[in-house]
């Protein structure tokens, strides 16, 4: 069976120091996105993200906008400029495209947002407007959610600095006192902590985010794939539930393997990081996905330990723990409500890999 590919949810970017331990482990992860990348760039050599760019991550909109693209990037580039408060805004946003009338040639948020949502002047027949509605607001709150994200790294590395900013302005005040603490200054045990620090996405807000990611999943035809990971627990309750639900019986513990909690401070350092690793320890990585949903030998379990030590010493890299769960007899779009067979289909993991 085919566990080399991993399906992440329900974030739809992988753009953080706490995720990116996760391509140490799974050789290629794929992500949902709710807009595609601009023709010819985006999803190969070109790409911004270096892990895309790589082929360490694969990039897939089940239902792509086509000429409606600009316009709905028009909208979330207006929601960014702004700084409001994401979640009224959407709101607001969202009414005034369900009242108003869309103007000839008017490019306001709320005509983009009407044009997107199914408005009038769309000539969308009646039976269509409610499910493309839907896709339309899922793509919104995806999108917003891929901001808040991004803003949450930015506020931990801002924190960092300050904090370097301080320490190194003390030390000019109090001369050379702090010398052997700087030598133990660690950045990146600091911006553990200050990740750490910050608040987790309330359970709500998770919720909304994966009926979203589920929402945009069951929009298109996807390939099966046989691993699921997500670094929110609130996101793996629900798909435990559903399994439960489905089968009638909980999902078995399928082990557990230690991770760095991070590999880098920025992408660079962490795409540098983790293809060093992989290129060593590669063939253990797929050993262990390999022998899975088995239970995983202490012997091979420690090997990999070793291999982590080797490159992220845990006392500067951290560890968190990634808790993994057969789901037997079930495949992905079945367990999200795409009919499917009756008959047993396969195993399917899931992996959660907390943030410390």
């Amino acid at each position: 069976m085919n566990l080399q590919d991993t399906l992440y949810f329900p974030g739809t970017a992988i753009a953080s120091g706490s995720q990116y331990p996760l391509y140490l482990l799974c050789p290629t992860i794929h992500l949902l996105q709710p807009v595609e990348p601009e023709e010819g760039a985006g999803d190969g050599p070109g790409s911004a993200d270096l892990f895309i760019n790589h082929g360490f991550c694969q990039v897939h909109t089940p239902q792509p906008l086509g000429p409606d693209r600009k316009r709905f990037l028009r909208l979330i580039d207006d929601i960014r400029e702004r700084k409001d408060d994401y979640a009224a805004q959407l709101s607001s946003l969202t009414m005034a495209a369900m009242t108003a009338p869309r103007q000839q040639d008017d490019d306001t948020s709320q005509a983009i947002l009407s044009s997107l949502l199914g408005g009038p002047g769309r000539k969308i027949a009646r039976e269509n407007e409610g499910p493309k509605q839907d896709l339309w607001q899922a793509r919104l709150v995806l999108k917003i959610g891929e901001i808040l994200d991004q803003e949450e790294e930015e506020i931990a590395r801002d924190l960092l600095a300050l904090d370097e900013d301080e320490h190194s302005l003390y030390t000019r005040l109090h001369g050379e006192d702090l010398v052997a603490a700087d030598e133990d200054d660690n950045p990146l045990a600091d911006l553990i902590d200050i990740r750490a620090r910050l608040r987790q996405p309330a359970t709500g807000t998770i919720r909304n985010r994966f009926r979203a990611w589920k929402q945009l999943f069951l929009s298109g035809e996807l390939p099966t794939w046989r691993i699921l990971a997500t670094h929110w627990p609130d996101a793996a309750d629900i798909i435990l539930e559903a399994y439960e639900r489905h089968r009638g019986q909980a999902a078995t513990p399928a082990g557990a393997l230690p991770l760095p909690t991070t590999v880098g401070l920025t992408m660079d350092e962490a795409f540098a990081a983790v293809a060093a690793f992989r290129k060593e320890f590669a063939l253990l990585a797929d050993e262990l996905l390999a022998t899975l949903p088995a239970p995983l030998p202490a012997t091979l379990i420690k090997r990999w330990q070793d291999a982590l030590e080797q490159h992220f010493p845990a006392g500067q890299f951290g560890r968190t723990v990634v808790a993994i769960h057969h789901l037997a007899g079930l495949d992905i779009s079945t367990l999200l409500g795409k009919p499917g067979q009756e008959k047993d289909q396969g195993t399917l993991l899931l992996a959660i890999a907390d943030i410390a």
